[in-house]
């Protein structure tokens, strides 16, 4: 149970400085343009979305391509391509998910 409170208190801090920077953003936009300022700069924010969702959509499919071509019989050049695609796959799954949660 420690271990787990001090994980939680650990992440907790870690958002400190995204939720002041978040805050002053919209704060510095509020004060320059108005409702207005505020709008574009949450447009801004999600200008990023599509290519968060394209990383998180491709994640899973190349990580599990090697899972597909050894249960579908494939031959093992097959599974040497694949096999690389794995790796790729585990890191854009990491990446994605840190965006996903970011």
């Amino acid at each position: 149970a420690t271990v787990i409170i001090s994980g939680l208190s650990v992440a907790l801090q870690s958002v400190v400085i995204p939720l002041l920077t978040y805050a002053a953003i919209i704060l510095l936009c509020s004060e320059l343009a108005g409702i207005y300022g505020v709008a574009i700069a949450a447009v801004g924010m999600l200008s990023t979305v599509g290519i968060t969702m394209a990383v998180d959509a491709y994640g899973p499919i190349a990580d599990n391509a090697g899972g597909i071509a050894q249960m579908s019989g494939m031959p093992e050049k097959t599974r040497e391509i694949t096999d690389s695609l794995d790796e790729v796959g585990n890191t854009t799954a990491a990446i994605g998910k840190g965006f996903a949660i970011g």
